[in-house]
């Protein structure tokens, strides 16, 4: 798969979930978590907020032919996915993630942080 397909997929994948974040952030919880209190539903749409802008930086780099620009992106998305991997198994080891929640965040997150670091590595030292 060509770097600008895996990264318009990782845009693709952000936008959906931050759109649910930000528009059906009740399903959206009691998808994933085992309490659904109407403050942490309005958390999740500042979540869907910044997933979304996410979304946009990728969308618009995908096309960067591997300047430091596209090297900066990459690695904020290994660092959000990395961070996002400790905070979900905290969440789930105090009860407030599910399993479901946490083993979808684990798929999504595990696949986006090999295929970033998999591109990255590519890239060389450009």
């Amino acid at each position: 798969m060509k770097r600008s397909l895996f990264i318009l997929i990782s845009a693709i994948m952000a936008a959906i979930f931050g759109l649910s974040m930000l528009l059906a952030p009740d399903q959206m919880i009691k998808n994933m978590t085992t309490v659904a209190d109407p403050s942490a539903l309005h958390v999740l749409q500042w979540a869907g907020n910044m997933l979304l802008a996410i979304a946009v930086i990728n969308f618009l780099s995908r096309n960067d032919e591997g300047s430091v620009a596209l090297r900066a992106v990459m690695i904020g998305n290994i660092f959000m996915h990395t961070l996002a991997v400790g905070v979900d198994w905290y969440h789930y080891s105090i009860g407030f993630v599910n399993m479901q929640g946490v083993a979808t965040g684990m798929v999504v997150h595990v696949l986006l942080i090999v295929g970033f670091g998999y591109y990255l590595l590519k890239m060389g030292k450009a």
